[in-house]
């Protein structure tokens, strides 16, 4: 490591320290966010975040410095900043990797936030944290218990953010959609494609978009990501119209079929519709059937395939080609899981566009037959909705509440999408 202009000892390297640096034969600007036992994290200019270690920095140039005093936070804190309560389940977001230990530590430690994401010191944290969970192994059962915790937090502090693994986000955040009745306040489910300890991690920009929803007076429950590959703009989707649409992109995240809610940059949320205003109290309903299936129909399926996934079902989406069709040798099958009470539901396979079975025969018989059609709602909501029917209502009262509009599930305006990948 060679100092220069300024920067002569190591000491020089404290937290707000502006350098100017070069890393492997690359220059960078950037801000020390902390150092400590030969780690420097950095906040680049570009926005993504850099550790690295020091003896690997060449031409460090000290540019100046812009240093948070401590006790100014917990001033600012303790006179009323705006209360929020952090619910971490798992996944990339919840954990970064301490490079000193190799050990994995919570993202929720309040030392790495106030470091990290800009405008956490203006909020007081309550924070808790549940047994860490990979997205893909939660269940129904894991869906009550967020919602139960969130709910105590809502009570708490008005405005709850779930971090959240991204793989199974929207099914987690629809649920609670549906279950909250009334909600005094935003939940937030925030994710991350690449883990806080990298570079070019997501995680921050998230929490901080987040973080300035939250201010605003709705009674909604929201997914915050990326909006473009860059590190500019994260938007905020309502739960039951977001999907993961890529692998790892940083952008995974799209509203189907229309805008999202609401888009923040440099600073400043920009709502492009008015989200359901806050209630005055909070209304639970957890109950949640879980005898409920999703089919996904293609050619090769046999109909005692589909006899045998609706047994003993309650209800079951299936995921049909087009206009929402299956091949009519499946018509018997379905005609008889109908007769025995079970609830079969048509969604499609397109990502875009709706549900219309008025449009070729097919369509016709099958409603003729009892399948209640999805229009645009996506095959994951509509499996959570049907097993929060039949979890907190009559059965009788099931296709009517289905096919209404309950939490903007429905689009109205169905289109193309928002820049679809």
């Amino acid at each position: 490591m060679i100092l220069s202009k300024g920067c002569s000892t190591l000491k020089d390297l404290v937290e707000g320290a502006i350098l100017r640096f070069k890393y492997k034969q690359t220059q960078f600007d950037g801000i020390v966010i902390s150092y400590s036992n030969g780690l420097v994290n950095v906040k680049l200019s570009s926005g993504y975040n850099m550790t690295i270690p020091v003896d690997s920095m060449d031409d460090v140039e000290l540019r100046g410095t812009r240093k948070i005093t401590p006790t100014e936070t917990r001033k600012e804190k303790s006179d009323g900043g705006k209360k929020v309560g952090f619910l971490a389940t798992g996944g990339t977001i919840a954990s970064r990797v301490d490079y000193v230990t190799g050990a994995v530590k919570p993202v929720l430690d309040p030392a790495f936030l106030e470091d990290s994401v800009s405008n956490i010191r203006e909020f007081s944290l309550d924070m808790d944290l549940m047994d860490p969970v990979l997205s893909e192994n939660l269940t129904p059962n894991d869906w009550v218990e967020i919602a139960r915790r969130s709910l105590k937090l809502l009570e708490r502090n008005k405005r709850t953010i779930v971090l959240h693994g991204t793989d199974t986000m929207s099914y987690t955040a629809s649920a609670l959609s549906f279950m909250f009745q009334e909600q005094t306040g935003p939940i937030l489910f925030v994710g991350s494609q690449r883990s806080s300890d990298r570079p070019s991690s997501d995680a921050f920009l998230n929490l901080e978009a987040a973080l300035e929803f939250s201010r605003t007076a709705m009674g909604e429950v929201g997914v915050v990501m990326h909006r473009n590959i860059s590190d500019h703009e994260a938007a905020l989707h309502r739960a039951v119209r977001v999907r993961k649409m890529h692998t790892s992109r940083r952008d995974a995240f799209r509203t189907l079929g229309g805008k999202p809610m609401a888009v923040y940059s440099s600073g400043t949320a920009r709502f492009n519709e008015t989200p359901r205003p806050a209630s005055e109290s909070n209304v639970l309903m957890d109950k949640l059937e879980r005898k409920v299936s999703m089919v996904y129909f293609h050619p090769s399926l046999e109909p005692d395939d589909l006899g045998q996934i609706l047994n003993d079902r309650r209800a079951a989406v299936i995921m049909g080609t087009g206009l929402g069709h299956v091949g009519s040798r499946f018509y018997g099958i379905i005609k008889d899981a109908v007769n025995s009470g079970v609830k079969v539901i048509m969604t499609s396979q397109c990502i875009n566009g709706m549900v219309d079975m008025n449009v070729y025969s097919t369509g016709r018989e099958l409603q003729s037959i009892g399948v209640i059609p999805a229009g645009s709602m996506l095959p994951e909501v509509a499996m959570v909705k049907s097993m929060h029917l039949l979890g907190n209502y009559p059965e009788d009262d099931f296709t009517g509440l289905f096919l209404k509009n309950m939490r903007g599930e429905f689009n109205l305006r169905d289109g193309l999408g928002d820049e679809p990948i």
